[in-house]
């Protein structure tokens, strides 16, 4: 997220804006040229639709324009059932200025702009407004340029036949569509008015002279052209033959988008078509956040009955080995104050007792892990550190105050209580409370 910050805060608010527009633009196009199922080529006053080869002559009726008469020609070679789909119109080179260019720039949207803002001192002889084709992938090649009034009317006169004109390009590029990956391509194209040469190089055209048939009936100007033709890199060299070249064809040819000039009623076509996509593309990611927000509770609502399912499985399975803990259980209860009964090894603790106290014991009662003793020592208080030191024994205490001088030479009198460190009353009464009976 920091890195698209980064990137985004180089540009000017109308720099983005500049750049949203061209992608609007760029996929505007796209759509528009992805709905070509049609293409018609003129050539020497016949409209040929190079998929099936039919052709029609174009008619020259009192107070028909020439868009109209091409319009009428493409209705009659359009199937009804193709009516709807986009059609790209080639028309001869003739009808395309050239101009070459050569900036310090790169990409397709600086070029169109730079040599829009130089439009009127390139072609000074013309004042209307001219659309341009260009490939933005090299700052030196050829610009074409086609006047956008003409394009407007030719959309117009298809509109007003039920067609809708997508597109137009210059009928010599439809010879590179096939070849359109070769690197070097130098295209000729001849007419009985005309003859062209175009020269592409990885795709960007580099060089588009036009010549007329007759200024080469002159020896001097042949020779020019020859010399042009001759300068030309080495590549593949593509020529068309006449009409029966385009007749032949049989195929509808792959517009160049970069050369392809669309009138202004086919963008609208085109941000009409963006609108529903997107629109299609909303509905789709509405559908999808809907799912994303639900799919927590699906996944859980799925999960918790995989479990439960589980659980009933297991509760199934192991029912046998929980009727068995109960029947466990039910022993321990019933024998568990016998069992668990604290331990008072009597035998140990008298031998115990007897090291320390050597035939001098006189009583010895144990109760519930509480010892008395009484007897005669020497030492009362060493006997009570010394049974204290014994891990047996805890609390040990005199449970009555020493008598001098009774016992004679066994010592004086003393009484001991203490306690036996394994055996835990109050925790077994607390466990298993005293019947009162």
């Amino acid at each position: 997220m920091k890195a698209l910050r980064a990137i985004v805060s180089k540009y000017s608010p109308a720099d983005l804006m500049a750049a949203g527009r061209a992608l609007l633009a760029d996929s505007v196009h796209q759509d528009v040229l992805a709905s070509i199922r049609v293409s018609l080529v003129l050539f020497d006053g016949l409209l040929i639709n190079t998929a099936n080869g039919e052709y029609r002559p174009l008619a020259s009726s009192e107070g028909q324009s020439r868009p109209e008469a091409l319009a009428h020609a493409a209705r009659q070679l359009v199937s009804a059932h193709a009516a709807s789909a986009g059609i790209l119109l080639l028309l001869p080179p003739a009808e395309f200025l050239s101009t070459h260019y050569q900036l310090a720039l790169k990409g397709d949207n600086l070029l169109r702009s730079a040599l829009k803002l130089q439009a009127h001192t390139l072609i000074p002889a013309c004042e209307q407004e001219l659309l341009l084709g260009l490939n933005g992938k090299s700052g030196e090649g050829a610009a074409l340029w086609f006047p956008a009034r003409a394009a407007d009317e030719l959309f117009m006169a298809f509109q007003a036949e039920g067609l809708l004109l997508a597109a137009v390009m210059p009928r010599t590029l439809a010879l590179a569509t096939a070849e359109q990956y070769q690197p070097d391509l130098l295209l000729l194209d001849e007419d009985p008015q005309h003859v062209v040469q175009y020269e592409l190089h990885d795709g960007v055209l580099h060089s588009a002279p036009v010549g007329t048939q007759r200024d080469l009936q002159q020896s001097e100007f042949a020779e020019q052209w020859q010399a042009e033709i001759a300068r030309a890199a080495p590549g593949l060299r593509l020529r068309s033959h006449g009409s029966e070249f385009w007749t032949s064809k049989r195929e509808c040819v792959t517009p160049l988008e970069a050369y392809c000039f669309f009138p202004k009623g086919a963008e609208q076509y085109g941000q009409r078509l963006l609108r529903q996509k997107q629109k299609r593309f909303a509905a789709m990611a509405a559908g999808v956040a809907v799912v994303l927000l639900c799919l927590p509770f699906i996944a859980n609502f799925v999960q918790a009955s995989w479990l439960q399912r589980q659980i009933d499985d297991l509760r199934e399975q192991s029912s046998t080995a929980r009727q068995s803990q109960a029947a466990v259980f039910a022993m321990e209860d019933e024998w568990g104050a016998l069992a668990e009964y604290p331990r008072q090894d009597v035998a140990q603790l008298l031998l115990t007792l007897n090291q320390l106290i050597q035939g001098s014991l006189t009583t010895f009662s144990l109760d519930k892990g509480t010892v008395d003793l009484t007897g005669y020592a020497q030492d009362p208080a060493l006997l009570v550190e010394q049974l204290a030191e014994h891990e047996e024994f805890y609390d040990v205490g005199q449970s009555r105050s020493s008598a001098g001088g009774e016992g004679g030479t066994r010592g004086d009198r003393f009484g001991i209580r203490l306690h036996l460190s394994g055996a835990d009353f109050a925790g077994y009464e607390s466990k298993y409370p005293p019947v009162q009976q």
